[in-house]
């Protein structure tokens, strides 16, 4: 009976040491999106964990309806580690940033920190906890 009761509690410290020893946390990240024109299409969010995705396959992503001038969108249940988020108003809906014949944006966008190319590293910011940002698009 002994032996058992040992076993089991040797048996409990193997299952629960691994799962205690990695961080498994989740925070929630709010994004403020400014100067939008309101009533026009929806809003495309991305975050973005990796370069190689940066900016158009996206970690997690939301496309909610541009309804008001300022509009907020929190990502629940996103692990520790380094994001960029991207923003673009897509106005008529066709699910894509349109651009004029030289590439340049012809819809609303913005980058976290206030980067205002696409530059992955430039937009990339430290996620430990929850917190918020503020994109404004232009």
């Amino acid at each position: 009976m002994k032996i058992a009761i040992i076993a089991m509690f040797l048996l409990a410290g193997l299952v629960l040491t691994p799962a205690m020893a990695w961080d498994i946390s989740t925070y929630s990240l709010t994004v403020r999106i400014e100067n939008i024109h309101a009533g026009r299409g929806h809003l495309m969010i991305g975050v973005f964990n990796d370069e190689n995705d940066f900016p158009n396959n996206h970690f997690v992503g939301k496309r909610i309806a541009a309804i008001d001038e300022t509009m907020t969108v929190v990502f629940h249940d996103l692990p520790v580690g380094q994001y960029a988020v991207s923003v673009f108003q897509d106005g008529n809906d066709n699910g894509r940033l349109d651009t004029n014949i030289f590439g340049i944006p012809r819809e609303k966008f913005g980058f976290s920190n206030g980067v205002r190319r696409s530059n992955f590293h430039a937009s990339l910011f430290g996620f430990d906890g929850d917190m918020s940002i503020t994109i404004r698009i232009r």
